[in-house]
C-alpha cells in the first residue's frame, strides 16, 4: 500500500513539474510576413511592422514569453487549430466562421478595405463596372471572401501571399487589386513601382459587408482560455497606457 501511494505521490509530483514547465514554455505567435506594413522581414531578416510592435508589447504587459515566428499564411490557421502555433497576428479579422475554430482576443484595429487600380483605368468598382476584369487578391482573407462573392463577372486570381498581387498588377496581369488600404499605400504606392496607380472606389468596412469581419484581433487556440485572458489583460494594459495609440500614430497618421 505504501508502495503504491509512493508511486502515487510520484507521478502527481511529475505532472506537477510538467505543468509548471509547460506554463514557463514560450507562447510561440506565428504571423504572415508579406503585408507591410503590418508584418514583413527587414534587410537584416528581422521581423517588423505594427502587428509585430503590438505582439511584443502585449507580450511585455502580460508578462509572457513570448516567440513571434514567420509562417506560410495557408498554414497558419490550421497550425493554431492543431496546437503547433498558441496564437496568430497577422491581421486576423474576426469573423463568424473563424469564431468557430479559433478564439479571439478583443479587437484592436478596424481596417479599411480598397481596390488599387492604374490611374483612370477603373471607375466604377461595382460588379457590374468590373465585368470582365481581372481581380489580384490574397487566398483565405477578407477581400478574397468578398470578392469572390459579389464579383462573379469577374476573373479572380489568388496568391498565397500579401505582396505577390502587386507583381501581376504592374505587369499587367491583373487588373485590380483589393487590400487593407493602409497596405495598399504602404507596399505600394508609396513606391516607384505604384506611382502610375491609385485608390480607386468607396472605402469599405465590416459595417458595409459581413466578409470584411468586425474589427481585427489576435487568435488564440480554442482551448487555451488561460492564454486569451493573459492576451486581452496585456493587450487592455497596452490599450490603456497610450502604447496602442502611439503605434496607430506611427505606421498611420501619414495616411
Amino acid at each position: 500500500m505504501m508502495k503504491n501511494m509512493t508511486t502515487v505521490m510520484l507521478v502527481i509530483a511529475t505532472l506537477g513539474w510538467s505543468s509548471v514547465a509547460l506554463a514557463d514554455k514560450p507562447v510561440t505567435i506565428a504571423t504572415d510576413a508579406t503585408f507591410p506594413p503590418f508584418e514583413s522581414v527587414d534587410a537584416s531578416g528581422k521581423l517588423v511592422g505594427y502587428d509585430i510592435e503590438l505582439a511584443s508589447a502585449v507580450c511585455k504587459a502580460a508578462a509572457i514569453d513570448c516567440n513571434i515566428i514567420n509562417a506560410a499564411w495557408d498554414g497558419m490557421i490550421p497550425g493554431l487549430i492543431n496546437s503547433k502555433y498558441d496564437a496568430l497576428i497577422s491581421q486576423l479579422t474576426v469573423t463568424e466562421a473563424r469564431r468557430k475554430v479559433m478564439a479571439f482576443s478583443d479587437i484592436y484595429e478596424h481596417p479599411v478595405f480598397r481596390f488599387v487600380a492604374r490611374k483612370g483605368a477603373i471607375s466604377d468598382t461595382s460588379p457590374a463596372g468590373m465585368q470582365g476584369k481581372v481581380i489580384a487578391v490574397q487566398t483565405g482573407t477578407p477581400m478574397d471572401a468578398y470578392v469572390s462573392k459579389h464579383y462573379k463577372q469577374s476573373t479572380i486570381k489568388r496568391y498565397d501571399g500579401g505582396s505577390a498581387p502587386y507583381l501581376d498588377l504592374s505587369a499587367g496581369r491583373a487588373d485590380v487589386h483589393m487590400s487593407y488600404e493602409a497596405q495598399i499605400i504602404y507596399s505600394f504606392l508609396k513606391k516607384e513601382s505604384g506611382k502610375d496607380y491609385a485608390l480607386t472606389g468607396p472605402r469599405l468596412t465590416g459595417k458595409d459587408a459581413p466578409e470584411f469581419g468586425e474589427g481585427v484581433a489576435i487568435a488564440i487556440n480554442k482551448n487555451n482560455t488561460v492564454l486569451l485572458n493573459k492576451i486581452n489583460q496585456g493587450l487592455a494594459k497596452v490599450r490603456a497606457t497610450g502604447q496602442l495609440e502611439a503605434l496607430n500614430k506611427k505606421y498611420f497618421s501619414a495616411e
